[in-house]
């Protein structure tokens, strides 16, 4: 076997080189030393997905490759493994090592990444799996231009797919800030109550001004309609965090889009506080490999929309079932199937 563990030394409140060398030297203890352990500590998405392609390509079989950061952290190394890889033993994990690591804790990793990577080695040499559904998204950034972007966790848009560009903004403005209250408090809970707040000044915001809203072309098979979009996820497992309800396990060869039009100004300043009543008004778009859904900006230029917890924006955005990955599970997760 050989393993990868790629670090994102930015991810969460930074990770130290120490921190990443126990790491790899546990793997090396509990796998067995005729296993391959390398490590790699990045900075930044694009060096791990830089790094997972490179890694994938040179061990075409028997190849692991473990992401310590977050989503965005794991959707770098998806996205650098890619879909359909001919590598046909290729397995994924992930540690607990950014801000959201929702997929981690979907899996049932532990908390703590000491404790998660012996768990992480002692399911691997039990061989356990659990193949994830990929978000697959094709977007036009201008005319005639369009790029694919991959995803295992969540797409945001309208008033949620603004958040993650906003806090991105402020980080950068208070890193200090950031760290301190995040080392206080815990990353995973700062996280979610920064989307709280931050979402809720932009509810704000779009009462003030719901002219800023996009206005989307909705297509899906040979259906078609309009609405001014007041907030949207797109997912494929439930999350607490958020109010809808998608009916899929992580498993499911399927994606849930939920897409909330705006009415008023009074019912965009109850979004948060209204949250699982206004679910109930949204419309919902079953995707799978067969039925895309494309959402087209009618009115303005671009929308911002994340994947992942990575902000992006485009004119035209298709969502589909993109397949499947095989990942690690923690020893608690429970399988579709069971």
């Amino acid at each position: 076997m050989h393993l990868l563990l790629a670090i994102n030394a930015a991810a969460g409140t930074g990770n130290t080189p120490t921190l990443g060398r126990n790491l790899a030297e546990i793997l090396r203890n509990r796998l067995g030393r005729e296993h391959h352990v390398k490590l790699a500590r990045n900075a930044g998405h694009d060096a791990i997905r830089d790094t997972a392609r490179a890694f994938a390509q040179r061990h075409r079989s028997d190849a692991v490759i473990i992401a310590g950061g977050g989503g965005g952290t794991l959707r770098a190394v998806i996205e650098g493994v890619g879909i359909g890889n001919p590598n046909q033993n290729l397995r994924l994990g992930a540690l607990r090592m950014g801000s959201g690591n929702v997929i981690a804790r979907q899996l049932g990793i532990a908390k703590d990444p000491i404790a998660g990577v012996e768990e992480l080695a002692a399911q691997l040499l039990r061989n356990a799996i659990a193949d994830c559904c990929v978000i697959g998204c094709d977007l036009n950034t201008k005319a005639k231009s369009t790029a694919t972007v991959y995803g295992a966790t969540l797409g945001g848009f309208g008033l949620f797919g603004r958040v993650p560009k906003a806090l991105e903004d402020y980080h950068t403005r208070h890193p200090w800030l950031h760290q301190f209250t995040a080392r206080s408090v815990g990353i995973e809970r700062l996280t979610n109550m920064e989307y709280g707040l931050c979402l809720a000044g932009l509810c704000s915001r779009a009462a003030r001004r719901p002219e800023e809203l996009p206005e989307i072309e909705v297509q899906q098979g040979r259906g078609t309609e309009t609405i001014r979009l007041l907030a949207g996820a797109l997912m494929n497992f439930p999350l607490g965090a958020l109010p809808f309800k998608p009916g899929l396990n992580l498993e499911d060869p399927a994606l849930s889009l939920h897409l909330i039009p705006y009415r008023n100004r009074l019912q965009a300043l109850s979004l948060v506080p209204r949250a699982r009543a206004l679910a109930n008004e949204a419309k919902i778009f079953r995707i799978t490999r067969e039925r895309p859904v494309t959402m087209r900006v009618v009115s303005g230029k671009r929308m911002p929309f994340f994947i992942d917890e990575d902000p992006l924006e485009a004119s035209q955005i298709t969502l589909r079932m993109a397949g499947s990955l095989p990942f690690i599970p923690g020893k608690n997760f429970k399988p579709r199937f069971n």
